[in-house]
């Protein structure tokens, strides 16, 4: 692969990059099934979005859910418009949001540092990060909002210099809003002050910033305001449930994590390139200014979502927007000495990281034909002999961007080839679908991916599990129940006693779940069962 022509042109790099990163994240995009329980959720509510047009009130499995504003749900339901309602129609967009972080990494770069090679490494950096990979090969809202922050970022710093771009500065605070709720305002505002503050600039609101303000209110208001008035007991459920609690109790959704989460768990989700920094600490200088704003930033952020008591490593995903662009203009001041000698360990990472999933694959039995194993290999050797090149920065670069290609293409017939692995119901549903029961009964769990494909009666019996607690305050009349029991209330077991049923059904539970008596003198009736990996399936 000759990099000469790209290393001196790098907006051609720029442009190699990001048409191979949306091809290879294109590739095969819909050939997993859907993973429980997040992707299997917001794919499911798009879905009976879609099919009922109802496109205020979010429901899930029939009962309603306001955890979320619907935005994503919105995306998905477009993609479900083009491409059908399956895996790659859920998923298409996320490839596109890459896409779109990927241009306004580079933009921001050169907007703050005027730098095109600088504005490069922030793109390869970027797409190299583990974390913003998984954000986008996963159906959540956490890939869309952390494209609305970077969005409102760059239309901020634009809007300093030109007054014309107030309008997408707050279009992009609106579509965050819409789609997490006040979380874009938290990265945003902290880049804000942060940069008021070392410019030592005071805070001025303009006219335009009335307009941006009153036109932010209106566009993503109004679904609140819809819900609201159809339902005002949801304003409640917005402030107390899904803010005050995700902020500050340790109980909320099961996602309370101790103070230093982040601190340990964001660097191992860096790699490779996080290394970098530790082997040039030393010659760190983060004493220029848009620097030193970039780090203070990224650190605040941090800061900030560690005193929040509810956590998941999404979380910060904004955040580092911040860093990598900070470790962008450091890197790129290094002498090709240093860069040499990253290029070796770069080399060295991607060779034991081979060996190791080589071996876990042996090890655990993973199911994996070998030509999609020398899809690594493939990558290694182009990376190292095929890359014809005088600059180690560029070697490095493009040793980055071809492995984590490779790695990409790899993941995606890993997932293909391991569905109930990574915690797919698709070959369950499958099963389901060849028999002639009506209703499936799955215990203490909720599985939106069967509902998503099959179109039999998915009744979940909640006995605790949080997966499978439903919050049925907002329904207004009973139809629920018929695909609900919450086994916590002695009436609703004496219920589903009475209506339980083994002609035309199935039972799905988890192999590590205590089934109460009631329930297996119930299914002790049935002529069959199945094993699906961590899944039992009863069946006549």
């Amino acid at each position: 692969m000759d990099t000469k022509f790209l290393a001196t042109n790098t907006k051609s790099s720029v442009y190699f990059i990001l048409l191979a990163v949306f091809i290879v994240t294109l590739f095969q995009l819909g050939s997993w099934g859907l993973t429980e329980t997040s992707e299997a959720r917001y794919a499911q509510i798009a879905k009976e979005m879609f099919e009922t047009g109802d496109y205020i009130h979010p429901r899930k499995m029939g009962i309603s859910h306001y955890h979320k504003p619907p935005l994503t749900y919105y995306i998905t339901a477009l993609g479900y418009a083009i491409f059908g309602i399956n895996e790659f129609g859920a998923r298409f967009f996320l490839s596109i949001a890459l896409l779109v972080q990927l241009i306004l990494i580079y933009k921001t770069s050169m907007l703050l540092f005027n730098d095109r090679k600088t504005s490069l490494l922030s793109v390869a950096l970027y797409f190299s990060t583990p974390l913003i990979l998984a954000s986008i090969r996963n159906l959540t809202t956490d890939a869309y909002l952390n494209t609305f922050v970077i969005m409102a970022v760059y239309f901020w710093l634009k809007y300093l210099d030109d007054k014309k771009f107030f309008f997408l500065f707050y279009l992009s605070l609106s579509l965050g809003f819409f789609t997490k709720g006040p979380l874009v305002l938290i990265p945003v505002i902290i880049f804000q002050l942060t940069w008021f503050y070392y410019n030592k600039k005071k805070i001025r609101f303009s006219l335009y910033d009335f307009l941006g303000v009153l036109f932010f209110f209106i566009s993503c208001g109004w679904w609140y305001l819809a819900v609201i008035k159809d339902n005002p007991m949801v304003l409640d459920y917005f402030t107390s449930n899904q803010l005050y609690q995700r902020m500050f109790s340790n109980d909320a959704f099961n996602r309370g994590k101790p103070f230093w989460y982040y601190i340990v768990f964001l660097p191992l989700s860096l790699f490779p390139w996080i290394v970098y920094i530790f082997l040039t600490l030393k010659k760190t200088d983060s004493t220029v200014l848009k620097r030193k704003i970039l780090l203070a930033t990224f650190s605040l952020i941090i800061f900030l979502f560690s005193i929040f008591k509810t956590k998941l490593i999404f979380y910060v995903l904004p955040s580092l927007t911040f860093l990598i662009l900070f470790v962008s203009t450091h890197l790129v001041q290094l002498s090709e000495n240093h860069w040499k000698k990253f290029t070796l360990y770069l080399r060295g990472y991607f060779i034991l990281l081979f060996v190791t999933i080589l071996i876990a694959i042996l090890i655990h039995k993973i199911e994996l034909d070998l030509p999609y194993v020398l899809i690594l290999l493939f990558g290694l050797l182009i990376s190292i002999f095929g890359i014809k090149n005088e600059s180690w920065f560029y070697k490095n670069l493009y040793t980055l961007v071809i492995n984590t290609l490779a790695l990409v293409v790899f993941s995606t017939f890993l997932m293909k080839s391991n569905e109930l692995l990574i915690n797919s119901a698709k070959p369950i549903a499958t099963f389901v679908n060849s028999l002639k029961s009506k209703d499936v009964y799955v215990y203490n769990y909720l599985l939106p991916s069967m509902s998503f494909y099959t179109n039999k009666n998915i009744i979940t019996l909640n006995n605790g599990n949080y997966t499978s607690k439903r919050e049925v305050q907002f329904e207004q009349n009973l139809d629920y129940l018929k695909h609900y029991y919450n086994l916590e209330e002695k009436n609703e077991i004496t219920r589903l006693k009475s209506d339980f049923n083994t002609q035309n059904t199935v039972f799905l539970v988890r192999k590590k779940e205590e089934i109460p008596e009631y329930i297996k003198t119930e299914i002790a009736s049935y002529t069959n069962k199945k094993y699906f990996g961590k899944w039992v399936l009863y069946y006549n």
